[in-house]
Formats: C-alpha cells, structure tokens, sequence
C-alpha cells in the first residue's frame, strides 16, 4: 500500500510538472511558413505595455526625425499645419533572434498594435483632445537585432500667435514640442538627431516659405530632483511671399501717399486743392477701412502698415483744414500785423526766398513786395489787396509741405523691413 502511495504521489508530480512545461511553453504555430513561426516565436509572452529593456533602471533611448511633406499656416486661427512622416527609431529587447534558427530571416513588419512604442506626443496641439499619442497605428520594420524602425504618417496643428507688425514682409517663429505624455525621461529618453527635420520631399504652399529651423532639447527638470520629463522643441521661421499682397496693398498705400502731396501742390486759394483735400480724405478713409478688413488684428501688436495709414488719414485731415485757414487768410483786405510784415521782408530778403515765394523775383518786384521802392519807403493806402497775407501764407503752406515729407519719410523708415 506504501508503494503504491509512492508512485500515485510520483505520477502527480510528474503531471503538475509537465503541465507548468505546457504552460509556460509558446504554443506551436500553426503557420506553415517561418515567417509565421517567426511572428508567433517573437511575439510569445511579449506584453506591449512592458518597456523593451531587460532591466527596468535603464531608459529607453528613442531617436525621431520629421519628413515634411506640406504646411500651412492660418493666421485666423493662430495654427501652423504640417503634414510629415515621423521616423522613429529604438531598439527593443525583447525582440531578438538568431537567423540561423529562421531561414536566415534578418528583419520582419508588425504593428505598432502588437509591440511597444513611445508615447511622443505634441505638447502644444491646437486640439487637446482626443489621443495625445503622435504614433497612430502603422506597420513597422524589426530587426533580429532588435532594432525597430516606425514611420507614421502625421497632421499636426501646433499653436502659434502671429506677430504682423511688418505685414506683408512679416516672418513668424512656430514650435513643436515633442515629448513623452506618461513616461519620464529616466524610462524613456529622446534623443537629439543632427538633422532632426527632412525637407527634401515638402511641396511648396504658395503662400509661405521655411527660411530655416532650429532644435534644442530641454531637460524638463519641473518638481522633483531626481525626476525630469525630457521634450525636443523645433522652432520653425516662415516666411510670407509677399508678391501678391505688395501688389493688392503696398501700391494702393503708395497711391494714396501721392494724392496727398498732389493735393498740396495747388495754392490754397484755389477751389481745386480744396476738392482735391476732400477727395484725399475720402479715400485715406476707404483705404484704412479696406486694411482692416484684410489684415487680422491679433491684440497690441498692430501692424505697422495699419498705423501707417492710419496716420495718413490723420495727416489728410490736418491738410484739409489747414487748406481751409490758408484759403481764409489769404482772402483778408486787412494790414497785416507788424511781426508778419518783418517776417515776410526778411524771407524775401533772401535769394531763395524770392525765388521759392514770388513769382516776380527782379528788383522792383522785391521792392513792392516789401513795400520799398528807391531807396525809400512808401506807404500805400489804397492797395486792395496787401501781398504780406498772401505771402506769409505761402510760406506757411511750404512749412506743412516740408513737415508732411519728413513725417512720411519717417513712417517709411519704421516700415521698412530690416
């Protein structure tokens, strides 16, 4: 009875120890290929959750790189789109083999739904929700070495406010930041490539152009001493071609510029500069009301074009009242006062005052304009119509022609890009 207690006890543990062999043995493929053998051998007790390191103290190094296809930017919205290939590169442990057990097969594709990937994410989206992960589901290519190669394709719209103080020759500086959204950099750390962003293959927009780029990496060192979440920023200049918006809006401003000037040229007792003011001010307003339609406001930073023209209608305005005062002064039957008279002998006293304010510019002329004659002064009590008001007012008049030249220069040289 003893031994046969012996050898039941022996048969049950040769059972529960062939059993725990069953159990913890992948189960035979029933592929007949080996390529098949070689997925279900791999993929055997893998867990896609489990970093790929056979020990957990050492951190994932992950390597990216963006292959531009096309971009966008929507200045409405504050929103740069790219559409890219991200390649990304790591090396998972637990996928290794030996060739030789496999028809010397070096490399086989999974899904990213069947191994593990790194959760990069865009930190500065302009949708939130959703999915953070930027690795959708794709096919990827594992090495017997290890080494796993993913390339999915992406849509990014990453934040970036425009700053259009020089619209149409504006440049704006847009950021990617890409990191892990759960794993901190001593599970997983990315790594910074040379060339981190391909353009070779990008389309152009028509509308902006990439000057260049730059990558730095940040340490991501916020709360704890010995816990840091490591991200990739790439910063990103475009900028606008500009030829259309030169021709639909620097041209009609270049215009509207001119028309002051010419609105100036007529002296101001004629009716012509008068219309000619009114018709300036007209459209100085229309022009402004026609930028601000096409131009987005982003809060303080106005662009300088708007200010510019804003300034003009300003100066529009002054001209046409000035015309106004000018035309008034001119039309007076009155004496001038004294200061006005002495004024206007001495400017006329100078070379180029008689040629820039009298029409006749010999020596009588200048004599009966400043009311001497021979050597002596006469005093005329019957002349209808005194030529120290018109004079006094020409010189006026070419005082504000001056000033609205150097005010336009000046707002010129503050719109010029540098």
């Amino acid at each position: 009875m003893c031994c046969v207690t012996r050898y039941i006890f022996s048969l049950l543990i040769i059972y529960i120890a062939h059993s725990e062999e069953l159990l913890s043995d992948c189960p035979t493929s029933s592929l007949s290929t080996t390529y098949g053998k070689l997925k279900t051998a791999i993929l055997c007790d893998y867990d896609a959750y489990i970093r790929p390191v056979s020990n957990h103290q050492n951190a994932t190094a992950v390597y990216f790189k963006l292959i531009l296809k096309y971009f966008t930017y929507d200045v409405i919205y504050s929103t740069l789109s790219l559409d890219a290939w991200m390649k990304v590169y790591w090396i998972d442990q637990h996928l290794v083999w030996n060739p030789d057990d496999y028809d010397n097969i070096s490399s086989i594709y999974l899904e990213t739904y069947d191994i593990w990937t790194p959760d990069l994410s865009i930190y500065n989206r302009a949708e939130q929700g959703g999915n953070p992960s930027a690795i959708g589901s794709t096919r990827c290519t594992v090495s017997n070495k290890g080494s796993v190669i993913c390339v999915p394709s992406l849509h990014i719209d990453s934040l970036c406010v425009p700053d259009l103080r020089m619209y149409p020759y504006d440049s704006q500086v847009c950021a990617l930041r890409v990191g892990s959204w759960v794993q901190k950099g001593e599970e997983l750390d990315i790594k910074l490539l040379k060339e981190v962003v391909s353009q070779k293959a990008m389309e152009p927009n028509g509308e902006w152009e990439i000057e260049s780029y730059t990558a730095k990496k940040y340490a991501g060192r916020y709360c704890c001493p010995n816990v840091t979440f490591p991200s990739i920023e790439i910063k990103f200049k475009i900028n606008r071609l500009h030829g259309a918006h030169a021709a639909s809006i620097i041209i009609p401003t270049v215009v509207v510029v001119i028309l002051t000037f010419t609105s100036l040229v007529p002296s101001p007792v004629n009716t012509e500069r008068l219309i000619l003011c009114s018709i300036n001010l007209i459209v100085q307003f229309l022009h402004v009301q026609n930028l601000s339609w096409l131009i987005p406001l982003k809060g303080d930073r106005i662009p300088f074009l708007i200010l510019f023209a804003r300034d003009s209608l300003l100066m529009s305005a002054i001209a046409l009242v000035f015309t106004i005062i000018f035309k008034s002064l001119m039309q007076r039957q009155t004496l001038a006062p004294i200061w006005i008279s002495t004024l206007v002998s001495y400017v006329i006293g100078c070379v180029p005052g008689r040629y820039l304010f009298l029409n006749d510019t010999s020596a009588k002329g200048v004599a009966a304009a400043t009311g001497v004659e021979d050597g002596m002064n006469i005093i005329s009590s019957d002349r209808k119509n005194p030529p120290d008001w018109e004079i006094f007012v020409k010189i006026l008049d070419f005082i504000l022609l001056i000033s609205y030249i150097i005010a336009y220069f000046i707002m010129a040289v503050k719109f010029i890009p540098s």
